[in-house]
């Protein structure tokens, strides 16, 4: 099974991975998805960096569940319970996901009633569903996904905010904070490059390759994470299906 050439919606995966949250334990969760990419042929590394464990987790996981098959997912120092979508049901059956360019939060199960926020504005959300984390109403899981954050700086935002109001907690005063540091023009130039000519060549775009090629031609240390997300910055994922087909057309037309 190859999957390099297909579209991935970022966006879409948040919506899902939210849903799959209801049914599953996060941890089981999150060692499905390690398999699976260990099926699909990723590193180890790099699928360590993607599903957020350790690179040694990792590893356990798969020669566990190659081993034991699918009890091997579950956590088995729990009960049985573990196993039914009601075990992980939230307080009042509250619910956070992304809706097009908002941020909703489902108040009851059938959707009659929703709080929506637009995702542009960046400290409101955070303020919202922090709060809701802080009640224990929705999961640790579900709002770090939403904000695009690592779990532990989610919960590091959640107890700054408890303990201080919002300017003083959400708001990053830092100078400089608009700047990217570690990635400047010459690396997003190397990003574009290497990105548009492997699209249009068919060959693969995935991030730790794109890595390597940018750290090697500027002489930089980027990780895979920090190219794919210039990658989704610049909007490049959104034209790679099309760029052979136009280079074509301009092609004909000369």
């Amino acid at each position: 099974m190859d999957c390099r050439n297909i579209a991935f919606v970022p966006q879409k995966s948040t919506e899902r991975f939210n849903k799959a949250l209801r049914v599953f334990d996060p941890k089981v969760l999150f060692r499905i998805l390690a398999f699976a990419l260990h099926i699909f042929g990723a590193k180890r590394k790099i699928i360590a960096e993607l599903v957020d464990m350790p690179e040694e987790s990792v590893k356990t996981t798969i020669r566990v569940v190659s081993r034991d098959g699918y009890p091997a997912f579950l956590d088995r120092r729990k009960s049985e319970k573990i196993s039914t979508p009601e075990a992980f049901s939230h307080k009042n059956n509250i619910h956070v996901r992304m809706d097009g360019d908002f941020v909703v939060v489902d108040l009851n199960s059938n959707n009659s009633k929703l709080l929506k926020i637009p995702a542009s504005n960046k400290i409101q959300v955070r303020t919202v569903l922090l709060s809701l984390m802080n009640s224990e109403i929705v999961s640790t899981r579900e709002v770090a996904s939403i904000l695009d954050i690592s779990d532990a700086h989610c919960r590091k935002l959640a107890e700054k905010l408890a303990y201080n109001d919002v300017a003083d907690s959400l708001i990053d005063k830092r100078v400089g904070q608009l700047h990217d540091f570690r990635v400047g023009p010459m690396q997003k130039t190397e990003i574009i490059r290497h990105f548009t000519a492997r699209s249009i060549t068919g060959h693969s775009t995935a991030s730790h390759l794109l890595a390597d090629l940018v750290n090697n031609q500027t002489k930089s240390e980027l990780s895979p994470r920090t190219v794919r997300w210039h990658v989704n910055k610049l909007g490049l994922s959104k034209i790679k299906k099309t760029l052979p087909e136009l280079v074509e057309t301009l092609k004909k037309k000369s």
